[in-house]
């Protein structure tokens, strides 16, 4: 993260908008998960007290001030609106964000009770092991391009619903996918590390195996 250009931005967001709270990095920047260009963002909260979608002109002139590359992802989001435990964001608020200025709410930020942890770590990979037989299906006629764009975000998912599961049978909270494949010690698990991080370098062939792996794992489970 070019850390002047964002203090730049917040300067600028802090004068112009009196209602202005905090910036907030969050996911793969803040954890240490291997960045990957062209794929990975740089995303950033920008939290307002206020309605944050008003005064768009205003806003999109303050992001021009410095220049950020394509991997930079601004979202204005409302104070309220952050840390709720029904967010499907929650984990990643408490576990996966940094704040860069102004208040610090990431402490704040609140987790779901067991059950609905439970709920949304089944169902997120249900429908990860859904998509990634679709996948299959259809990845022999796709091109090695396609393949590696589907399976990317997959194999991504299957990560952070692994870690939600992880929290709730330790209670801790693997912040990174190195430190989640340490946990589950298996091979399938390894493999789609490995793979998701190099996966503009992947075959097809080695991708669509690490898939048809992974939904084995998450059957097993």
């Amino acid at each position: 993260m070019d850390y002047k250009k964002l203090g730049v931005l917040n300067d600028a967001l802090a004068t112009r908008f009196s209602d202005y709270v905090s910036m907030i990095a969050t996911g793969s920047i803040i954890t240490g998960d291997p960045f990957i260009e062209g794929r990975s963002d740089r995303d950033i909260l920008l939290v307002f007290e206020n309605d944050p979608l008003r005064d768009l002109g205003d806003t999109r002139r303050l992001l021009t001030l410095p220049t950020f590359d394509e991997s930079y992802v601004f979202t204005r989001i409302k104070r309220s609106d952050w840390g709720q435990a029904d967010s499907k964001y929650a984990f990643s608020n408490r576990f996966r964000s940094k704040t860069l200025f102004g208040l610090d709410l990431v402490p704040r930020a609140q987790l779901p009770d067991k059950g609905t942890t439970r709920r949304m770590y089944l169902n997120g990979l249900e429908d990860v092991s859904q998509k990634l037989a679709i996948h299959l299906d259809n990845s022999v006629f796709w091109s090695q391009s396609k393949v590696r764009d589907k399976f990317w975000k997959q194999f991504k998912h299957a990560f952070m619903f692994l870690a939600v599961r992880d929290y709730y049978l330790t209670g801790n909270y693997p912040k990174t996918r190195k430190e989640l494949a340490e946990r589950l010690k298996s091979s399938e698990i390894d493999e789609a590390f490995v793979v998701l991080h190099s996966i503009d370098q992947q075959p097809k062939e080695r991708i669509e195996c690490c898939a048809k792996g992974l939904v084995n794992y998450l059957k097993d489970l």
